[in-house]
């Protein structure tokens, strides 16, 4: 027998390289033995090779009963991972490693384990631990009076105990606000499942579900095929309505998701989504198919009709200047995906296409089909674009300083009912700039738009061929003035922009296909072509003024205004009553944006009459955020619009003034409500569109959320509606939601 005291050694020779390895053994045993990787996978990464320092008050050699047995304050560590235990015992004979007392494992991920018990048998593929406690790295802990291994890589723990709930700090005893208790727990290392038999939900210590079974994947799944959450909800207009979704997980680079919805007063709905990606590319398939109630005339027919959708989308790079892809996306009916909340969006886009980028060039061959989802919106007057083609070029700076750009594009649009049209337009295009010696900014800019177009089915019967030859030059003058104070600088810059242009060029015989959503504001005041596509171009001379200030703190807060008005002086310009740009001289548009600090912005834009500055449009944003409350509001106020016949194409704008606030106020540590308001106020109404209040309680370990919300808009088979959403999560056990 050979014993020593209060030593450190570094385990050498054939019986202490033998003691090296059932003690490290063991540390790597009793983390397998509950987390995820069994002995047998610790050996495979060597961790049995690795040095291994050990300190202990005494170490007992055994040669008669062939045990090695280390004492007293016993300290095993091995890279990042440390075992502490009263007594660590390894009987060769018998292929057994002991450990007693106090027994904690730190490992280097964070999470430690405690026992008093563990004893391994058959090279460490089998035996039990007793008392077993483990805390994890994100705090949620795990008891059991005992855990066993088997020899096919089960682990079995008994009389288990699973929380994420921290303790109450003023009173550690009392029970967690939730713990899931089972007879017992398996472990299926192979099949990395976590299987609990007889498993109860407790919730303040009190029983409030029970299951004689349970399963879900263990931590080192990242994927696994099975039933995942419900959608769980009622509405006053569909009734109940309830929703399964199970995955399906095909292979490493392709799954599947289904998900019938009931509703029981309207019928039911089969979601899907496919997924799969490929070396250079992928694709992402989502439909939805139905057998659904019919509405005419806000009533319920009694017939029950086929409805559903596809979205699908793909992506695929050729090489390293080419890629493309498709998107094709449809519905049955104009407000299908909005009545069922599949979908808020307004328009539907299929598109075919292909695009490459090479240095300064840029171009692309693309196909395109809308479907309108807003009132007013046809089918029939949806238009098809194919081809699309586009080049553009912007080219290195010549010996002046100026840059050439070309811009080019060939298109073919067709309707079944409206106008058709087909085009090539070209704009080239040269800038100058140049600094003056004092200080001041000039740019110099020409550009010549030379267009062919040929249109069939215009309302106003000028069908036929026609071409443009369309020439702008435009010198723009900025003169910045900036100046520093002890805590910030400022600085104000004047400017004029000059434009010289021919009074034509947008005949009747070009139907306007690009160029229809137009809004005169601070983003186009001194752009030369006011509208963004190339199917109107901004006839006339003009010349426009503004200026522009801001403050910016040294702390990063800021300030900052922009003001401008323009004047015609040669043409009549494209521009009809109400678009503010009708007269010679235009109504005055502008800027105004605060961001004091991080969580506070502010932004109003406005456009007032040039007569009497009364506001004939008004944007007004804020966010503000505080770990207390938040608040965000949107106000827009549009005056009216030229209708939709003008020669410049502009978009019907009814009068609209509208206000949507929303925001939220933490009560407390884990409670909080929110809310959400829309006002309308257009024709002097006060009516409310949407109107949301919600409670939510939210921890480390549990979310409770309980949600009403009305709506009042309405489209043809969609109707106000009421609905109360409930939601509650349980960590690490999934949750489900309503919607």
């Amino acid at each position: 027998m050979k014993s020593g005291r209060n030593s450190w050694m570094r385990a050498e020779g054939r019986q202490a390289g033998t003691a090296r390895k059932g003690l490290i053994a063991l540390a790597a045993a009793i983390v397998c033995l509950l987390i995820t990787a069994g002995p047998s996978d610790a050996q495979e990464r060597g961790i049995n090779d690795e040095p291994v320092l050990m300190v202990a008050d005494q170490l007992v050699h055994d040669e008669t009963l062939g045990t090695i047995t280390a004492r007293g304050s016993v300290e095993l560590s091995q890279g990042e991972r440390t075992l502490l235990a009263d007594s660590v015992t390894y009987n060769q004979r018998e292929d057994t490693v002991i450990a007693a007392g106090n027994i904690s494992l730190l490992e280097p991920t964070g999470e430690v384990i405690f026992s008093d018990y563990v004893e391994l048998h058959n090279e460490l593929k089998t035996g039990f631990i007793d008392n077993l406690r483990l805390r994890m790295t994100d705090g949620s802990r795990l008891a059991a009076n005992r855990g066993v291994r088997t020899e096919d890589n089960r682990k079995i723990l008994s009389r288990a105990v699973f929380t994420p709930c921290e303790s109450c700090k003023e009173d550690p005893s009392r029970p967690p606000l939730w713990q899931l208790k089972a007879r017992k727990i398996v472990h299926d290392e192979k099949a990395k499942d976590i299987i609990y038999n007889d498993a109860t939900l407790e919730m303040f210590g009190i029983p409030v579900l029970y299951t004689p079974y349970l399963s879900h994947p263990d931590p080192t799944v990242d994927r696994r095929s099975g039933f995942l959450a419900p959608t769980i909800g009622y509405s006053d207009e569909l009734g109940v309505i309830y929703g399964q979704p199970y995955y399906q997980v095909i292979d490493e680079s392709r799954d599947l998701e289904v998900m019938p919805i009931v509703y029981s007063s309207d019928g039911g709905i089969l979601k899907g989504r496919y997924r799969q990606h490929f070396t250079q590319g992928k694709i992402d398939f989502q439909g939805t198919a139905g057998v659904l109630d019919q509405r005419e005339n806000d009533r319920e027919t009694g017939d029950k009709d086929f409805e559903g959708s596809i979205d699908l989308e793909a992506r695929f790079d050729f090489d390293r200047t080419w890629r493309g892809g498709l998107d094709f996306e449809q519905a049955s009916a104009r407000t299908y995906l909005r009545r069922y909340r599949l979908d808020s969006r307004e328009v539907l886009t299929t598109r075919a296409f292909t695009e490459g980028f090479r240095n300064r060039n840029y171009a692309s061959v693309e196909a395109l089909k809308f479907q309108g989802l807003n009132p007013g919106d046809s089918r029939d007057k949806s238009p098809t674009v194919a081809p699309l083609m586009e080049y553009s070029f912007v080219g290195e700076p010549d010996r002046a300083g100026g840059r050439f750009q070309l811009d080019s594009s060939v298109m073919s649009l067709t309707r079944q009912t409206g106008a058709d049209s087909k085009k090539i337009a070209v704009r080239s295009g040269w800038s100058l700039p140049y600094t003056a010696p004092a200080g001041d900014i000039y740019t110099l800019t020409a550009t010549l738009d030379t267009d062919y177009f040929h249109s069939d089915g215009l309302e106003s019967g000028n069908n036929g061929d026609t071409g443009r030859v369309f020439p702008q030059l435009g010198l723009n003058w900025r003169y910045p003035f900036a100046r520093a104070g002890e805590n910030y600088h400022q600085t104000v810059e004047p400017i004029v922009n000059l434009v010289l242009a021919p009074d034509w060029g947008n005949p009747d015989e070009i139907s306007n296909e690009d160029s229809q959503s137009f809004l005169f504001d601070d983003t186009n005041l001194f752009r030369m072509n006011r509208f963004t596509g190339s199917d109107r171009v901004t006839s006339g001379s003009r010349v426009d003024y503004g200026f522009k200030t801001g403050v910016y703190g040294n702390g990063g807060g800021s300030s900052s205004l922009l003001f401008g008005q323009s004047f015609r002086f040669y043409g009549d310009g494209p521009f009809e009553k109400g678009s503010g740009l009708e007269d010679d001289l235009s109504d005055y548009v502008g800027r105004v944006s605060v961001s004091p600090k991080d969580n506070l912005d502010f932004l109003f834009r406005f456009r007032l009459d040039k007569d009497d500055f009364s506001p004939r449009r008004s944007e007004i944003g804020m966010r503000y955020y505080h770990p207390r409350f938040s608040l965000i509001a949107d106000y827009v106020l549009l005056d009216d619009q030229t209708n939709s016949d003008n020669i410049a194409g502009a978009t019907s704008f009814l009068e609209r003034e509208q206000l949507d606030l929303s925001g939220s106020v933490n009560l407390n540590e884990f409670w909080s409500v929110n809310g959400r308001v829309v006002q309308d106020f257009s024709d002097d109404a006060n009516r409310t569109l949407i109107a949301s209040t919600g409670l939510v309680y939210s921890d480390e370990c549990f979310t409770f959320g309980l949600v009403y919300e009305r709506s009042e808009l309405e489209d043809d088979d969609i109707e106000p509606e009421q609905r109360v959403m409930l939601q509650i999560a349980f960590k690490h056990l999934g949750g489900f939601a309503s919607n």
